[in-house]
């Protein structure tokens, strides 16, 4: 057994990941929309292009604020948070417990 067998998933990190990517594909999907590049928004946020490029990796960790300052430039919901029924997190992975080590 070598080290990377012995890793217990995280079912918070692997949700993280998912919900950075998904927030970057909704960027790109409104520039997209717009017809907009990641260099206009850069000019619209005034950040340098390569620093909008990293964002757009889908590896940032984007602030409540960050997000909400995109919102407002791009005139368009990206993360949406809802006051409907409480959904139950759907999981792809097995909790902690239910690995085996």
């Amino acid at each position: 057994m070598n080290a990377l067998d012995k890793i217990i998933p995280d079912p918070a990190i692997d949700k993280f990941v998912d919900t950075s990517f998904d927030l970057s594909d909704r960027i790109h999907a409104i520039l997209e929309s717009k017809g907009l590049t990641q260099r206009d928004l850069a000019e619209m946020l005034g950040k340098k292009e390569s620093q909008v490029s990293k964002w757009m990796t889908g590896t940032h960790n984007f602030t409540i604020k960050t997000l909400a300052l995109l919102e407002v430039k791009l005139g368009a919901s990206i993360f949406q948070i809802t006051s409907g029924p409480i959904e139950p997190l759907k999981t792809k992975r097995a909790e902690p417990d239910d690995v085996m080590v």
